[in-house]
């Protein structure tokens, strides 16, 4: 959810402020841009997260042997 967030209040405030959003070369303009960037820092978030709790369960696994 964090990264949702940040990805929204990053790409907002950029449409804000009359940017284009450029991934890979290509100009992505209005709000097809912000929801763009939030999805992609959302998963981003999302894989963040899950290869963290991969590491915790794998480190609570040699721990109990």
């Amino acid at each position: 959810m964090i990264g949702f967030g940040l990805g929204f209040a990053a790409s907002a405030l950029s449409l804000l402020s009359a940017n284009t959003i450029s991934i890979n070369g290509n100009a992505i303009g209005g709000w097809a841009g912000v929801w763009t960037v939030t999805l992609a820092c959302g998963l981003g978030g999302f894989l963040f997260g899950v290869i963290w709790a991969l590491v915790f369960r794998a480190i609570a696994i040699a721990s109990g042997r």
